[in-house]
């Protein structure tokens, strides 16, 4: 993966690109980019496009960016500006959130959409040891719900994938079945003996259901 680095009005954006093909935009979790083999996986069957969240990997914050509503905003830019068309979107638990944020804000940018295990709809155990804590509470995200989000995410109307690890302890399975019934067009696939990093648990599964859907 190539890492590239973009101005936009905010504060610079790094990135990462690989593959060829159709566009697929990624958002990452809170753990930042996690090189997985289905972040390799995708790069082979996909022009793949990997933003880093401001503060993530050691990059800088954007003072005017504190919500994940608002990273929402920013991936707008990146999008408009790196990937050029309307792509499929795919969020990975912080990133997840985002993702909806972006189908909910800005559809026209958004075809298809994966989201796997997603945050922003239920509340986090605090005694979970999570990373990157200072982050999430700079971008509000301390508790993991995000009321607004659950209130509006039966505005998102694209075609949507939900992954869910059954062994989830972060965001559990009720989380996804709260998206699965509020989304208009979502299906809900259950990846066995995986938990919050179903990537690294069940890294197989994953990329044959996303690229499945995908197509």
């Amino acid at each position: 993966m190539r890492e590239e680095k973009i101005e936009l009005p905010s504060g610079p954006l790094a990135y990462f690109h690989a593959g060829r093909g159709r566009p697929l935009l990624y958002l990452h979790p809170a753990g930042g980019v996690r090189r997985s083999r289905v972040l390799e996986g995708l790069a082979n069957a996909f022009s793949l496009y990997v933003p880093v969240l401001p503060g993530f990997e050691g990059t800088a914050l954007h003072e005017a960016v504190r919500t994940r509503r608002q990273l929402a905003g920013l991936v707008a830019q990146f999008s408009e500006k790196v990937v050029g068309q309307r792509c499929d979107v795919m969020g990975w638990s912080f990133g997840g959130a985002v993702a909806m944020w972006l189908a909910i804000e800005r559809p026209e940018l958004v075809e298809r959409l994966v989201l796997e295990c997603p945050a922003g709809l239920w509340s986090i155990d605090r005694g979970i040891k999570r990373v990157n804590r200072a982050l999430l509470e700079y971008y509000g995200a301390h508790d993991g719900k995000d009321e607004e989000l659950v209130a509006r995410i039966g505005e998102i109307g694209q075609t949507t994938l939900i992954v869910q690890g059954t062994e989830d302890g972060t965001i559990p399975p009720p989380s996804a079945e709260l998206a699965k019934r509020r989304l208009r067009a979502a299906s809900l696939a259950y990846v066995e003996r995986a938990g919050h990093d179903l990537e690294m648990d069940q890294p197989a599964s994953v990329l044959a259901l996303v690229r499945d859907f995908l197509g």
